[in-house]
């Protein structure tokens, strides 16, 4: 999962969404791939012995780092206010890119959350899923920055099958109408189609939530619940779907980190 720029939901979605995938009987882990700034471990309530750090440093195996939370999903957690962790080199990609094709050997599904912007190693990642799920919000300056991103998405080649959550969501059918403004642009100017996955509205029990209480998916009524569940039902439904043949997530790093 990616984003343009932060601030668009993208962490809180990734979390909730692992919940819904896991509830819906799939081995989920999330790879929290935020260099620097990672913050999936408050979100599932978890302080792991072992985070990213570790594993990129060669401290911790790719089996270690993998932990264990309250709510279903397996998590690898990123690291938090290390700034050298925000200046990873090709010798620490090269660690990641075999440590997530184990990871993804032993999960059904993995979702990497991915750092906002578009620094060469939140690029590199994205591109080594086969599918990018972009989220944004219906705003014009938040749909400007996902159309930056899946602009330097194309630009790198071998650009994953390109996906969008609209979130904050005032109104019903925002989402749509923004996938539609966006796939248009992205369409005409650097050919990548966009593929809507859903909306998640602008909902009061999001915005009182606090760390350290239950993810939002304990809720199963309210909105957002009930649209995380549809997006989760639509993510999994892209599973060979389309019948094309995808490369693994190392051989797809690897090629990425040699152009880099």
């Amino acid at each position: 999962m990616a984003s343009g720029k932060g601030g668009t939901g993208k962490s809180f979605l990734a979390s909730n969404l692992a919940i819904a995938v896991h509830r819906l009987g799939r081995r989920v882990c999330v790879v929290d791939c935020d260099f620097g700034l990672a913050n999936a471990h408050l979100l599932f309530g978890v302080n792991p012995g072992y985070t990213m750090q570790h594993l990129l440093d060669g401290v911790a195996t790719a089996e270690q780092v993998v932990s264990a939370t309250p709510h279903g999903p397996s998590l690898v957690a990123g690291g938090s206010g290390i700034a050298a962790m925000a200046e990873l080199g090709p010798r620490h990609m090269q660690a990641l890119a075999r440590a997530l094709h184990q990871i993804a050997a032993a999960h059904e599904v993995v979702l990497l959350d991915c750092g906002a912007g578009l620094a060469p190693q939140s690029l590199i990642t994205v591109l080594a899923a086969p599918h990018a799920v972009v989220v944004t919000n219906p705003e014009i300056a938040a749909l400007t920055d996902a159309y930056a991103l899946v602009k330097c998405l194309v630009r790198q080649g071998a650009c994953p099958e390109v996906h969008l959550v609209v979130n904050r969501v005032v109104q019903p059918g925002m989402g749509q109408q923004a996938c539609e403004r966006l796939q248009t642009v992205s369409s005409r100017f650097v050919g990548c189609d966009i593929h809507y996955l859903g909306e998640v509205p602008e909902d009061p029990a999001v915005s009182f939530r606090r760390l350290g209480q239950p993810p939002l998916l304990s809720l199963p009524e309210c909105a957002t619940s009930r649209a995380v569940m549809g997006i989760a039902r639509a993510m999994l439904e892209l599973e060979g779907d389309r019948g094309r043949p995808t490369s693994s997530v190392e051989a797809r790093m690897m090629a990425q980190i040699r152009r880099w």
